[in-house]
C-alpha cells in the first residue's frame, strides 16, 4: 500500500534531483539523484588541518596548505573540517541549499560532515555545535539559515547539543563574494557577538562552529573569536565546502 501511495505521489507531486534536475523516483528518497552523489569527491586521508581543504593524493595531513598559508593570523580555530572543494556537484548543492531552497541538501552535508569528524577524532573534543548566524534581516529574505539546518542535523549525528541561541549576527554586511580578502576580513569585523545572559552555555566549552562555505576565513574567524571572548575555552570549525578566494559564493 505504501508503495502505491509513493507511486502516485511520484506521479502528481514528481520530485526532481536538486543537481541535475532529473526525476527521482522509487526509493530515492534524499534530494539528490544517487549518480550525482557520487561525483562529489569527499575530503578523505590528505587534507590541512588548519583550513580543512583537501589535499593531492599521497600528500598526507598537512598544518598549512597553499589555499591558508598567507593568512597569517590563522581562523581563530583549532582545526577545520571540509567535506571537499567548492567545485562541481557540491558547489552546485551548497547552491541550491542557500539560494534554491532546497533545504534537504543540508542533510547529505550533515552526514558526510558528522562521518568526517568522527573519521579525525573531531567528535572526542568537542562538547556542542554552534552555526554560523545570519542577520535577521537575511534570515527574513531567505526564510532560513543553511548554516543552522546543516548544523541540527550534524549535531544529532554527532550526539552533542546544539547552541542555537548563543551567538548572534549584530549588523547586516554585505555579501562575501566578490569582495577582496582585507575588505571581507573588515567587512566582518566585530560583526558577531555572544547573546546577553548566554555566556554561561559557554563558558569553559570546545564549540564546533558551523559553517556552510568558507572561502578566506574572515567570516569563521569573526565569529570564532566572539565566542571565545564569550568564555569559550576553543572553536573548531566544520564546513560543507571550501573556497578558493575569488569564488561567487
Amino acid at each position: 500500500m505504501r508503495a502505491l501511495v509513493d507511486g502516485l505521489l511520484d506521479l502528481m507531486l514528481p520530485r526532481h534531483c536538486a543537481v541535475s534536475g532529473r526525476p527521482l523516483i522509487g526509493d530515492e528518497a534524499g534530494p539528490i539523484a544517487p549518480e550525482v552523489l557520487r561525483e562529489v569527491q569527499v575530503a578523505g586521508a590528505d587534507y590541512c588541518t588548519r583550513c580543512g581543504a583537501p589535499q593531492g593524493p599521497g600528500v598526507g595531513v598537512v598544518k598549512d596548505c597553499n589555499l591558508c598559508r598567507d593568512y597569517l593570523q590563522g581562523f581563530g580555530t583549532r582545526e577545520i573540517v571540509a567535506v571537499g572543494l567548492y567545485t562541481g556537484v557540491l558547489k552546485e548543492m551548497c547552491l541550491a541549499l542557500k539560494f534554491g531552497g532546497e533545504r534537504r541538501v543540508a542533510g547529505a552535508l550533515s552526514a558526510w560532515l558528522a562521518q568526517l569528524c568522527f573519521d579525525r577524532g573531531i567528535v572526542g573534543r568537542i562538547d556542542a555545535v554552534v552555526p554560523m548566524p545570519l542577520h535577521v534581516i537575511r534570515r527574513f529574505e531567505r526564510g532560513y539559515n543553511q548554516a543552522a539546518l546543516i548544523a541540527r542535523e550534524l549535531a544529532a549525528a554527532l550526539e552533542k547539543p546544539l547552541l542555537d541561541d548563543v551567538l548572534q549576527r549584530e549588523r547586516a554586511t554585505r555579501r562575501q563574494a566578490k569582495l577582496s580578502a582585507a575588505q571581507r576580513k573588515s567587512n566582518v569585523a566585530d560583526a558577531f557577538t555572544v547573546r546577553s545572559g548566554r555566556s554561561d552555555a559557554l563558558s569553559g566549552k570546545r564549540l564546533l562552529l558551523v559553517d556552510d562555505v568558507m572561502t578566506t576565513g574572515a567570516t569563521l574567524a569573526a565569529a570564532a573569536r566572539a565566542l571565545k571572548k564569550g568564555g569559550a575555552k576553543g572553536v573548531y570549525g566544520a564546513v560543507a565546502a571550501r573556497a578558493p578566494l575569488g569564488d561567487d559564493i
